[in-house]
């Protein structure tokens, strides 16, 4: 342009070796295998927490099951009383949960020498209930035990679960069937077992 010819780059090696330099992604690659290597760890650390809990959770449950099961409770050790206080008090639900509306006296006579202590006035309460609805409605009950199970026994006490099955004839509609759950309290009299206390759960 101002009649010079311009001038070659001419481009010039260095005779010196350039030190490679690490560059940040190099480092977070080397730390990788170690955040890895730590993540590993604490999911297994977790693990073998919860493991540990659970593993804890069950020997106190176990311990629980074996105190209320002691040398001095004969539900599981005396199986002849078991079955006395299973027969005698599985039987006395039946007769104190059934009735007729034609024959309610029967009901309460069989109350009255199959229940003693707190039961009394808890059946007599519910009883006066049940006895003016089905009067009314000319209703029949039938009671039967689905399953009957020994909690506690002492010498003359026990507790039991019971869970029954009743069948309801008349009133609206013809017919009904309910199902209820008993916690039960039992005493020993005269050498028969009689329904101490009544929870309905």
């Amino acid at each position: 342009m101002n009649g010079q010819r311009p001038v070659p780059y001419k481009r010039t090696e260095k005779s010196t070796v350039d030190t490679p330099v690490e560059s940040p992604e190099d480092d977070t690659a080397d730390e990788l295998p170690d955040r890895r290597v730590l993540g590993r760890r604490a999911s297994l650390l977790a693990v073998l927490t919860a493991v540990i809990v659970l593993a804890t959770a069950t020997a106190v449950w176990s311990g629980i099951k074996a105190a209320s099961l002691g040398s001095d409770n004969a539900a599981l050790a005396d199986t002849g009383a078991t079955a006395e206080v299973t027969e005698q008090v599985g039987a006395a639900v039946k007769a104190i949960f059934s009735f007729d509306y034609a024959n309610l006296d029967r009901t309460e006579r069989a109350s009255a020498g199959m229940l003693v202590d707190n039961a009394v006035g808890q059946y007599r309460r519910s009883f006066a209930a049940a006895k003016k609805q089905a009067g009314d409605q000319k209703l029949v009950r039938s009671t039967t035990i689905r399953e009957i199970g020994v909690r506690d026994l002492h010498d003359d006490t026990a507790r039991l679960l019971v869970f029954v099955d009743q069948q309801t004839i008349g009133g609206p509609p013809d017919q009904a069937s309910s199902t209820a759950h008993l916690d039960i309290g039992a005493r020993k009299v005269d050498g028969t077992w009689k329904i101490a206390d009544l929870i309905a759960l």
